[in-house]
């Protein structure tokens, strides 16, 4: 009788750890995943994910900028972890370069298609016939403007990240009055006309600006088109005075630093609003003379929440419409919180 009630017993205990281990939420949600702290470190995911063997087509807006790049390699890093096949191809901010780039996934027949669209409806055509095939598409970085025909969108608040630029930039002119009298000083802002991510950064930092501190005021604005190049002409070319450069993207931001420093100007401060890596990092530890400030963006961090998102609806999981990033301004007080330094 005693033996019956042990072998009943565990019969018991083995029915409710299946039952733990199937209840729903157990899996940690997208926005845990995408909140992770900022690490250079892959997690590694467990041998029988459901992305093993799978090919996934991938186009990002831009490798020409070096976070996209980064973000690139992350991406098809993190596929080795997961037993999963991509290919990063170029967007080249351009709409035709990545309908034709999906056009040939859903030709090779992938199983799924992680998009960075340049614009939100540059590519709703091509991504449709996906949706049409039973893919399943995760959007990162940029928007779509029919995201809710995919499985999830993993990016960062642009919005949010004009108006941290905006703040920081406020708050530091505020703290040095003696260098920029009664809250005044001017801007010049480097846009990226072709990025509709890039356009929202800029209109929610000039709106901060002008509702906050009129008293900065934007006298320049140019595309710097995305290249350092193009930033640093602009700054060449720009005759009207200005104390601040402040760039949507960090190419542009480097373009106007090397300008600076070629001219011997250190009191032009340059800010950045998405940047991650070793060189933004150690400038800023360095306490570079232009180089000011940047909005945090881990690469890894949005790889990472883009794989939890795609293996989670693999698995039948409840995966989250949209899912944003954490976001941190860094400079030279707190930049060892995101990037280890060797002494």
């Amino acid at each position: 009788m005693k033996k019956l009630i042990v072998i009943l017993l565990a019969f018991v205990l083995i029915l409710s750890l299946s039952a733990c281990a199937q209840t729903p939420g157990a899996a940690p949600s997208d926005a845990a995943a995408a909140e992770t702290p900022q690490s250079d470190a892959v997690s590694k995911p467990e041998s029988d994910s459901p992305l093993a063997g799978k090919r996934i087509g991938c186009t990002i807006v831009y490798k020409g900028d070096e976070w996209c790049s980064a973000l690139a390699t992350a991406l098809e890093k993190t596929a080795e972890n997961y037993g999963a096949t991509i290919t990063v191809e170029d967007g080249e901010i351009n709409d035709e370069v990545q309908t034709k780039q999906i056009e040939n996934m859903l030709s090779s027949g992938v199983d799924m298609i992680f998009a960075d669209p340049a614009t939100p409806d540059g590519c709703t055509e091509v991504l449709m016939k996906a949706v049409d095939a039973g893919i399943p598409i995760i959007i990162y970085d940029c928007y779509w403007n029919e995201a809710d025909q995919a499985v999830t969108s993993i990016t960062w608040d642009q919005e949010l990240t004009g108006e941290l630029t905006a703040e920081y930039l406020i708050d530091y002119v505020a703290a040095h009055p003696e260098r920029y009298p009664d809250g005044e000083a001017n801007v010049v802002l480097l846009e990226l006309n072709t990025s509709s991510a890039a356009e929202l950064r800029s209109k929610c930092f000039t709106e901060v600006l002008a509702e906050k501190a009129p008293g900065i005021q934007i006298v320049e604005v140019q595309d710097c088109e995305g290249n350092r190049e193009k930033g640093a002409n602009v700054i060449a070319n720009t005759v009207v005075p200005f104390d601040f450069v402040v760039s949507v993207v960090d190419n542009g931001a480097w373009g106007a630093v090397s300008t600076l420093r070629a001219l011997g100007n250190e009191d032009v401060k340059v800010l950045s609003m998405g940047a991650y890596g070793a060189e933004p990092f150690e400038a800023l530890y360095e306490d570079d003379p232009n180089y000011l400030a940047c909005v945090v963006v881990d690469p890894q961090v949005i790889s990472d929440g883009i794989y939890s998102a795609a293996e989670r609806h693999l698995k039948g999981e409840c995966v989250d419409a949209t899912t944003y990033i954490d976001l941190f301004v860094a400079d030279h007080s707190n930049v060892t919180n995101f990037w280890s330094f060797d002494e």
